[in-house]
């Protein structure tokens, strides 16, 4: 049986990925916060993220992170207030804890990328350029906050941290993307490709999904981490076709259609629309289940008929 010496060696030499290991690397002693630079970083992070969640209050817009939702929800979390339609925010203990987790998950990985650009102290390997980056569109309606913008080995990337089930984890680790956070990162490379910063317009072609395996590590993810590299041109087009119909339903001040089809979807249950939505979602509920009776009723089953054991007779004389 291989020691945890050699383990660790194997996989050394066996993973893959170009952020991940640098992580990995980092890791390999204590990360702490240890001097007052490090204490003024967390400040001044923190009240970053303080500004995000009051500006989105203050000003909603088409979030990247929110795109690849029902339209009907990414549409009514601007607009409901002008259609006036009751915003009923969520009392379940559960998803406030996981949103409470997540906000401090991206938190602790921001701060280990400043360490990591401190202790590389190379920027053609790797620098932090920013963390909680605000990017808004030129029509601004449409906007959100970049996780943080790195240099990896030469190239501007951007970097986006979820934290996922064990499931969910095995599944992105086999090489399937939820289409929500490809989206995502597709939209965030283009608000950032499409803004001006210091008279420069920064080209960004790759975005880093860093995926957490709540479960924790495993052999193959001693930092329980797993990054996806998301091409940004890709998935522009679905990102383009979705903000399309987004303006168009708010030029014309029209609600989308619900895109749920059951009241017990867990996408209705935790929506803070879904009584708007109830009647119209309960109808589609009920049109499916009719429809699905009438398809039964219409089906014959064919019943198999035994063997006959009785063959024709020939005539013998």
């Amino acid at each position: 049986m291989a020691t945890k010496l050699e383990k660790q060696i194997r996989h050394t030499r066996t993973r893959k990925g170009v952020l991940v290991p640098l992580l990995e690397d980092l890791f390999t002693r204590p990360v702490e916060i240890e001097t007052d630079e490090d204490v003024e970083w967390l400040t001044t992070l923190l009240q970053l993220v303080q500004m995000r969640q009051g500006g989105r209050a203050a000003n909603p817009l088409y979030s990247p992170s929110q795109l690849a939702s029902c339209l009907r929800y990414v549409y009514l979390l601007k607009h409901h207030e002008e259609h006036e339609i009751s915003h009923i925010p969520s009392r379940s203990v559960s998803a406030h804890y996981y949103f409470f987790t997540g906000n401090f998950l991206h938190l602790k990985w921001q701060y280990a990328l400043y360490k990591l650009s401190q202790k590389i102290n190379d920027p053609k390997v790797f620098r932090l350029v920013a963390c909680e980056i605000p990017i808004v569109s030129k029509h601004k309606d449409h906007g959100g906050t970049v996780d943080a913008l790195c240099i990896v080995h030469g190239e501007p990337t951007i970097v986006d941290f979820k934290g996922l089930n064990v499931r969910t984890f095995q599944e992105i680790t086999r090489g399937y993307v939820p289409l929500q956070y490809a989206i995502q990162l597709a939209d965030y490379g283009m608000l950032y490709n499409s803004a001006t910063r210091d008279g420069q317009r920064t080209k960004i072609s790759r975005a880093i999904l860093v995926s957490e395996n709540k479960g924790g590590p495993d052999p193959k993810h001693p930092l329980a981490l797993h990054e996806t590299e998301i091409q940004i041109e890709t998935h522009l087009p679905e990102v383009r076709y979705r903000l399309k119909e987004l303006r168009r339903y708010g030029s014309e001040k029209e609600i989308p259609p619900p895109s749920c089809a059951s009241t017990g979807e867990v996408q209705f249950t935790g929506c803070p629309y879904k009584k708007f939505c109830r009647p119209e979602v309960s109808s589609i509920e009920r049109q499916r289940k009719r429809a699905a009776r009438e398809d039964a009723e219409g089906v014959k089953v064919a019943v198999p008929r035994g063997r006959r054991r009785n063959r024709s007779r020939r005539n013998s004389k």
